[in-house]
């Protein structure tokens, strides 16, 4: 019960410090890139940003998941092998560098001085989530929650200078805010290595530890899960930019929206890099924490509950404050981006569960099929619809994929979904679209809908006893892990 109690709690601190410092540099870092240089500039960058992502299973291989979920629950055995698979992926920096190039080359992508900058955000980026999951393996989660907001608070500090006095900074553009990235990350990559050091993990070169075929066999499917799940998330983008007749313009206007779905999204992938280790060991212990996997679902469900028909009902506002136009398709992407939200929450919860169990395997295969859907909708749908088809596509898939993976975990594992739990969704969605209606025709303030529309999730939630009190004292009185 104690594991589970700090489990609450470095979650607890874990949400608050990123609900503090992601949404400032989502909404006051890259939204002003994306205003300053404009809304076809920024959708090439963002184009290119997601070509590179799509790769960057090249980078790891698996390695990272693969790492965390064994530390986790062998941490005996594997605590003397973050030396040799730092050496591999160094390797596989090198190999994700020719092939991201190369690639691109065929792609007729020639913006290379861009894309190198990328290149190496993206090799930094793939490092320190290496080092982060050493933290968590070790279920040192209060030390990771802090480390999650580093990189960003200090791109925060630095890239507000450029992009808020340029009287001081000179001309702000996309190399620039690449180039502070590439130098923040370095820091925290260098601030997260002597901290790992000092605390007993040994990155020494020693050769029997170096991965053999086997590990790298058992890895594989870590790998291979990364590969789909990047192609699920960003495929989209790129293809939206290579086909469509406006293809930059409308990539820029999908960023714009899926900005809004990275902000809100990044809770579960929070509480994500959290459960994968956290059910690993207990699993490995022979222990069910199904209270826990509900209790995860709960909380991001009702979250993309509140999401979703806030930006439905208040886009065109939306719309306004953060890129100050009234942009009529902008608005209808904007619609509907968000819902795709609830489609992550399902996916986030139970296909940690899955990789977490040793279900990795079927996860690949359930995701593989989401992936087929999700390209072969974009296809059809991107010509006549541009960024909304990216998102209906979006929708369908994740919606499918996540859907899929719960009812696989009821049948193989037995993990209840609880099906009342589900019509009590429908109904808090149904009365926050009501208070939404009425507070529109009644005018009232857009901040106080919002407020109206929080209090009202939160209360409708506590009474159908989807969030359970007790969890939330136990991270008021538990200590530091």
């Amino acid at each position: 019960m104690k594991e589970v109690s700090k489990f609450y709690s470095s979650l607890g601190l874990l949400i608050m410090l990123n609900v503090i410092i992601k949404p400032v540099w989502i909404f006051a870092i890259d939204r002003q890139v994306q205003n300053t240089v404009g809304t076809a500039g920024y959708g090439s960058y963002f184009a290119l940003l997601n070509f590179s992502i799509i790769f960057g299973f090249i980078l790891d291989w698996g390695l990272t998941n693969f790492f965390n979920q064994q530390l986790a629950a062998n941490p005996g055995n594997f605590i003397n092998r973050a030396g040799p698979l730092v050496f591999l992926k160094l390797i596989f920096a090198l190999l994700y560098t020719a092939i991201v190039c190369t690639a691109a080359w065929f792609s007729g992508i020639r913006s290379f001085t861009l894309l190198s900058c990328i290149i190496l955000v993206q090799v930094l980026t793939s490092f320190f989530i290496f080092l982060r999951s050493i933290l968590t393996a070790k279920q040192w989660f209060r030390t990771d929650a802090f480390f999650s907001v580093l990189d960003k608070g200090l791109m925060i500090l630095i890239c507000g200078i450029f992009l808020y006095l340029p009287a001081v900074a000179g001309p702000f553009s996309l190399q620039k805010f690449l180039l502070i990235q590439i130098a923040c990350t370095a820091i925290a990559i260098g601030i997260l290595f002597f901290i790992v050091a000092r605390r007993g993990v040994s990155f020494k070169l020693e050769k029997k530890y170096f991965p053999d075929r086997k590990l790298l066999r058992t890895a594989l499917p870590f790998a291979l899960i990364v590969l789909l799940m990047s192609l699920h998330y960003r495929l989209d983008a790129f293809l939206l930019e290579r086909i469509h007749p406006n293809g930059a313009y409308e990539a820029g206007i999908y960023a714009g929206a899926y900005r809004l779905l990275d902000a809100a999204n990044m809770i579960g992938y929070l509480l994500a890099s959290f459960l994968l280790p956290f059910i690993a060991r207990r699993w490995a212990q022979g222990k069910r924490e199904d209270e826990v996997i509900v209790n995860s679902r709960h909380f991001l469900i009702v979250f993309s509950i509140l999401i979703a028909t806030t930006v439905f009902f208040l886009a065109p506002w939306i719309q306004q404050v953060l890129y100050y136009t009234k942009d009529e398709k902008a608005i209808t992407v904007l619609q509907w981006c968000l819902p795709v939200l609830a489609g992550y929450a399902l996916v986030q919860v139970y296909g940690t569960v899955m990789s977490a169990t040793g279900n990795i395997v079927q996860f690949c295969a359930i995701t593989f099929i989401a992936v087929m859907l999700n390209v072969l909708l974009n296809l059809l749908l991107i010509p006549g619809n541009g960024a909304k088809g990216c998102c209906m596509a979006a929708l369908l898939s994740q919606g499918f994929c996540g859907i899929t993976t719960m009812l696989y975990l009821r049948q193989k594992q037995g993990i209840n979904i609880r099906i009342r739990s589900l019509l009590m969704y429908i109904f808090i969605a149904a009365s926050v679209s009501g208070l939404y209606y009425v507070a529109i025709k009644a005018g009232i303030r857009e901040w106080m809908m919002i407020t109206m529309a929080g209090i009202l999730t939160i209360t409708l939630a506590v009474a159908l006893k989807l969030f359970d009190s007790r969890n939330w004292r136990s991270i008021i009185q538990q200590k530091e892990i």
